[in-house]
């Protein structure tokens, strides 16, 4: 705890002193006003902790646990083989069973493995292993030093996000902030060892370069930094960076283009025509719609959802219930298992997932598996019908749950409660960028494009995961763009003196 203390203040006199080597520079806010919010980010650290070991036990066998214990394992990996493990930061390392990396690190892991589903949807772990693997080694086994470090690095994507978006929203530059910063969500969630840290540094830095790209003269290191931004969107939460890279490229291009009049109709038509070629790509090379796929990915939360043990080996993934008594640990070893005789369980097996198998009483005691997840059933699941053909029914459903639910009356605990507020802006927002849109006159363009964004996001999310909960935690650096979308509309009285920057 001391070193996080003292890595906190460390930041905190950077961003004040010299604005992190220009990143927090800025000609409306301070740095003192960069340090309080930054302050206000790094409280999430601590109530994540204390959130999750008064209502959940603690943070272990969740997400920020086991990616901080992967990290650490991942981390070790270096000591016994230095070279071994440069190579895996680039994802040049051996893995194949036999190796030493598999058999004394890789084995140990929960999250390092992907995962079963790669054709669509693809998320994955290892970058965010890899980033705290490499954090590992200044952070002196504190979970807390690297929680810190991810809130940090979210704080560093919100102010490109801000830099991003700051020219729409004169004398409103701090609201700007404070949204992005205090959304309860994002805020909560960036306060852990989760991929969200990564993501909003990620996508605040992808705008930051498509914004100076399209506005300013084309420099070859921006072009280079969003190559290497397009590549890590492929594979780190896709659905929100990738879609983001896309949509924002077509905003700035048109926005800053001067030949381009109608930029409201050039916007939704561009956006139109990429999102029919992609499926019609789907349609081809997968043989699903992408309507198809986002089903077939909800049926599989559902199904993770329900709660159970998750194992899998190189050929197939296993769902036991929740219920250790059913396997056995392989030399003590937390994540190496083999199933008991006469266990019952069901299994897809890789190469053709879309098959459901069951097995009602296990036979091979020797082939080991390695732990996935372990979880019990969750208590925030949705359950609505999607065999609608009626691609606007299933549409009206999703967004109904993914941005409109709960509220407050049908909330059953704190996060959801937590979650009825969120929803409670997002519909007030709402309501204010309709009446602007119709009664004020300003340009709708910038307005549009953050409200589209966010809907078609919230369409995709509330279309994939059947689980309020996830909902809650996914749509964060989505739905933020609604709230913007309304504060362009509102009227703020200037602060003839400025903040200044110091």
């Amino acid at each position: 705890m001391i070193a996080t203390i003292i890595y906190l203040l460390v930041f905190l006199f950077l961003i004040y002193k010299n604005g992190v080597f220009g990143i927090f520079k800025d000609d409306v806010i301070n740095s003192k006003t960069f340090s309080l919010l930054f302050l206000l980010k790094a409280l999430a650290v601590p109530v994540f902790y204390l959130v999750y070991k008064k209502l959940y036990g603690g943070v272990e066998k969740f997400d920020a646990g086991k990616f901080y214990a992967d990290a650490a394992t991942i981390n070790s990996y270096a000591y016994s083989e230095p070279f071994g493990y440069l190579k895996l930061l680039f994802g040049l390392q051996d893995e194949s069973e036999g190796t030493n990396l598999y058999s004394n690190y890789i084995t140990h892991t929960t999250q390092w493995d992907n995962g079963r589903l790669k054709e669509y949807f693809y998320n994955d772990n290892r970058i965010v292993i890899r980033v705290h693997s490499l954090l590992h080694f200044i952070a002196f086994n504190s979970y807390f030093v690297h929680a810190l470090f991810s809130c940090s690095l979210s704080f560093i994507g919100i102010t490109f996000l801000y830099k991003s978006v700051k020219d729409f929203f004169k004398s409103k530059e701090l609201f700007v902030l404070l949204v992005l910063c205090s959304f309860p969500a994002l805020w909560f969630y960036t306060g852990a060892v989760l991929k969200e840290g990564l993501v909003i540094f990620i996508f605040g830095g992808t705008l930051y370069l498509l914004k100076k790209l399209f506005s300013e003269n084309r420099k070859w290191l921006v072009f280079i930094l969003l190559l290497a931004s397009f590549f890590i969107s492929f594979l780190l939460k896709p659905y929100i960076l990738l879609f983001a890279f896309f949509t924002f490229s077509i905003f700035f291009w048109i926005y800053y283009s001067k030949k381009i009049k109608l930029k409201c109709l050039a916007f939704l038509s561009v956006l139109v025509i990429l999102i029919t070629a992609t499926n019609f790509l789907s349609v081809t090379f997968k043989h699903r719609s992408l309507l198809s796929a986002a089903l077939k990915q909800q049926r599989m939360f559902a199904d993770a959802s329900k709660g159970g043990i998750f194992l899998m080996d190189r050929l197939k993934f296993v769902r036991l219930d929740f219920d250790s008594t059913l396997v056995k640990k392989v030399n003590n070893n937390d994540s190496i298992f083999t199933i008991k005789k006469d266990a019952p369980y069901i299994y897809w097996e890789h190469w053709h997932q879309q098959d459901t198998l069951f097995t009602t009483a296990n036979t091979d005691t020797i082939t080991q598996y390695k732990l996935v997840y372990q979880l019990p059933k969750s208590g925030s699941n949705i359950n609505f019908d999607t065999h609608s053909e009626n691609i606007f029914t299933i549409s009206i459903y999703s967004l109904y749950y993914s941005m409109f639910y709960p509220l407050f009356f049908n909330s059953k605990s704190l996060l959801q409660h937590l979650a009825s507020f969120e929803n409670l802006l997002i519909t007030i927002s709402i309501v204010i960028f309709f009446i602007g849109l119709f009664q004020n006159k300003k340009d709708n363009f910038p307005a549009i494009t953050f409200m589209v964004f966010a809907l078609l996001l919230c369409l995709l999310i509330g279309l994939t995961t059947p689980n309020s909960g996830a909902i809650f935690r996914y749509r964060s650096p989505a739905v933020i763009f609604i709230l913007l979308a309304a504060l362009y509309y509102i009227p703020v009285i200037k602060n003839t003196k400025g903040s200044g920057s110091n």
